[in-house]
Protein backbone atom coordinates (compact mmCIF):
# COMPACT_ATOMS: atom_id res chain seq x y z
CA UNK A 1 0.00 0.00 0.00
CA UNK A 2 1.77 3.32 -1.26
CA UNK A 3 1.87 6.10 1.66
CA UNK A 4 -0.86 8.28 -0.39
CA UNK A 5 -3.53 5.13 0.28
CA UNK A 6 -2.44 4.73 3.84
CA UNK A 7 -2.74 8.48 4.37
CA UNK A 8 -6.36 8.64 2.65
CA UNK A 9 -7.33 5.38 4.83
CA UNK A 10 -6.41 7.29 8.04
CA UNK A 11 -8.25 9.94 7.02
CA UNK A 12 -11.42 8.26 5.91
CA UNK A 13 -12.02 6.78 9.17
CA UNK A 14 -11.59 10.04 11.00
CA UNK A 15 -13.92 11.69 8.25
CA UNK A 16 -16.36 8.61 9.12
CA UNK A 17 -16.27 9.13 12.84
CA UNK A 18 -16.75 13.10 12.67
CA UNK A 19 -19.45 12.08 10.29
CA UNK A 20 -21.22 10.32 13.17
CA UNK A 21 -20.47 12.89 15.25
CA UNK A 22 -22.33 15.50 12.89
CA UNK A 23 -25.45 13.25 12.22
CA UNK A 24 -25.86 13.39 16.30
CA UNK A 25 -25.21 17.08 16.35
CA UNK A 26 -27.68 17.46 13.33
CA UNK A 27 -30.72 15.56 15.27
CA UNK A 28 -29.91 17.65 18.03
CA UNK A 29 -29.99 21.27 16.42
CA UNK A 30 -33.44 19.91 14.99
CA UNK A 31 -35.04 20.92 18.44
CA UNK A 32 -32.82 23.71 18.64
CA UNK A 33 -33.00 27.56 16.78
CA UNK A 34 -32.17 28.49 13.68
CA UNK A 35 -28.58 29.40 14.82
CA UNK A 36 -27.89 25.88 15.87
CA UNK A 37 -29.08 24.78 12.57
CA UNK A 38 -26.78 26.96 10.72
CA UNK A 39 -24.18 25.78 12.83
CA UNK A 40 -24.87 22.30 11.46
CA UNK A 41 -24.50 23.87 7.26
CA UNK A 42 -21.31 25.14 8.36
CA UNK A 43 -20.36 22.07 9.63
CA UNK A 44 -21.46 20.04 6.75
CA UNK A 45 -19.45 22.37 4.00
CA UNK A 46 -16.46 22.00 5.97
CA UNK A 47 -16.80 17.99 5.83
CA UNK A 48 -17.52 18.05 1.86
CA UNK A 49 -13.94 20.66 2.24
CA UNK A 50 -12.15 17.38 3.81
CA UNK A 51 -13.65 15.27 1.48
CA UNK A 52 -12.65 16.92 -1.30
CA UNK A 53 -9.19 16.89 -0.36
CA UNK A 54 -9.52 13.42 0.09
CA UNK A 55 -10.68 12.42 -3.34
CA UNK A 56 -7.87 15.08 -4.51
CA UNK A 57 -5.10 13.26 -2.60
CA UNK A 58 -6.65 9.80 -3.22
CA UNK A 59 -6.41 10.64 -7.26
CA UNK A 60 -2.98 12.50 -7.17
CA UNK A 61 0.61 10.36 -7.35
CA UNK A 62 3.23 9.89 -4.64
CA UNK A 63 4.41 13.43 -5.18
CA UNK A 64 1.03 15.42 -5.46
CA UNK A 65 -0.29 13.72 -2.61
CA UNK A 66 2.49 14.73 -0.34
CA UNK A 67 2.15 18.27 -0.97
CA UNK A 68 -1.52 17.96 -0.60
CA UNK A 69 -1.37 16.83 3.02
CA UNK A 70 -0.42 20.32 4.65
CA UNK A 71 -3.72 21.46 3.15
CA UNK A 72 -5.62 18.31 4.50
CA UNK A 73 -4.56 19.06 7.70
CA UNK A 74 -5.76 22.20 7.73
CA UNK A 75 -9.12 21.36 6.73
CA UNK A 76 -9.39 18.57 9.57
CA UNK A 77 -8.25 20.83 12.10
CA UNK A 78 -10.77 23.20 10.97
CA UNK A 79 -13.63 20.80 11.02
CA UNK A 80 -11.91 19.12 14.35
CA UNK A 81 -12.65 22.88 15.98
CA UNK A 82 -15.91 23.28 14.68
CA UNK A 83 -17.23 19.94 15.60
CA UNK A 84 -15.85 20.75 19.41
CA UNK A 85 -17.75 24.00 19.24
CA UNK A 86 -20.43 23.33 17.88
CA UNK A 87 -20.98 20.30 20.44
CA UNK A 88 -20.28 22.54 23.06
CA UNK A 89 -22.97 24.82 21.96
CA UNK A 90 -25.75 22.37 21.82
CA UNK A 91 -25.19 20.89 25.07
CA UNK A 92 -26.01 24.08 26.74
Amino acid sequence: MSLNSEYVARMQTQLKQWDAELDALAARSEKSGEQARATIRELQASRDAARSYIDKIRFAGESAGAQLHAGMQVAFEALRKALEKASAELRD
